[in-house]
């Protein structure tokens, strides 16, 4: 696999990132797991520095590896109170929306040689239509670290079907995360405590979708504008960057733009960033952790307030 991603799997169309083993039909757990090359579980080891003076070995005390056992790859550098999160463990918490077949494992995989694992499950509810022929799927993520940098997160994902970007939620989940559980204490118990997702989810979405809706309803009154605020350029930048010429032209002709309804909206503005960042910026390998934890995420959540503020400013 190139760049960032290690390993993974897919169900259905192909993905925008283009790359991953295809299934024919969704998984069970233990087949998406081994599907995604997940099948491996890491421990903390202690850490060692050389004594002064001697060849003796002398324990870091508060510290410990956390050391990936199939290959014997330390991925982090972790406190005394971080507890590792299994692989097998972060897919237990879909058991539930699983085995009601209220979702379907969708893709999941290893990233950065292991040091962050992803789990998509796709719900099975009726799409949300923006407006006739735009629909978008709701998915749910999580988002597990085996670096020490990060704590488990699940969010919502959105996935405008049209062109398979991935979208942003109404509220900023950097803001107001949906859920987020530290390395430390009881995980587990901690994580069969979630099953609060269900009775969010669908207030959330309904919130998003009437977001969406409303950008739909409004023209851009300046594309470039639009491009420069999101990618916080200066108007008045001696020289334009180079994303703003490929912007315009996706949100002219790209995925979806053919639709009347869409067509010179600010949902079409949106979605311009959108199929950008997903599709054309970045390395092929770098696209899908972009998306969902770097900078790419946060240019699109970017995008959907700066659209927003412009709408509402017309």
């Amino acid at each position: 696999m190139p760049g960032y991603v290690e390993s993974m799997f897919y169900t259905g169309q192909t993905p925008w990132h283009g790359i991953g083993v295809a299934l024919e039909s969704p998984p069970t757990a233990l087949e998406a797991i081994r599907a995604a090359g997940l099948n491996w579980r890491v421990e903390k080891q202690p850490i060692f520095t050389p004594h002064r003076g001697t060849d003796d070995l002398k324990e870091i005390p508060g510290f410990s590896a956390v050391v990936r056992r199939d290959k014997r790859r330390v991925l982090g550098i972790v406190g005394k109170n971080w507890q590792p999160l299994q692989n097998r463990d972060a897919f237990k918490f879909f058991d539930p929306f699983i085995e009601s077949k209220v979702a379907d494992y969708h893709t999941a995989g290893s990233l950065k040689e292991g040091q962050q694992v992803w789990v998509l499950a796709k719900l099975r509810a009726d799409p949300m239509t923006v407006v006739k022929g735009d629909e978008v799927e709701k998915y749910l993520l999580l988002s597990n670290s085996h670096d020490g940098k990060a704590a488990v997160s699940v969010r919502f994902s959105p996935v405008r079907v049209v062109c398979w970007n991935t979208l942003g939620m109404a509220e900023s989940d950097d803001a107001s995360p949906f859920l987020r559980i530290r390395h430390a204490g009881n995980l587990r118990q901690t994580m069969q405590r979630v099953q609060e997702v269900v009775d969010i989810t669908n207030r959330t979405f309904e919130a998003t979708l009437e977001q969406y809706r409303w950008l739909a309803k409004r023209q851009v009154g300046n594309v470039h504008k639009f491009v420069l605020d999101v990618l916080q350029v200066p108007d008045d930048a001696e020289k334009p960057p180079r994303a703003l010429s490929n912007i315009i032209e996706l949100f002219e002709n790209g995925r979806g733009q053919d639709n009347k309804l869409v067509r010179g909206t600010m949902w079409a503005a949106y979605n311009s960033i959108t199929e950008w960042v997903d599709h054309e910026r970045g390395r092929d390998g770098t696209r899908l952790h972009s998306a969902f934890y770097g900078e790419g995420r946060r240019i699109k959540q970017r995008a959907l307030t700066v659209a927003t503020e412009m709408a509402r400013a017309a």
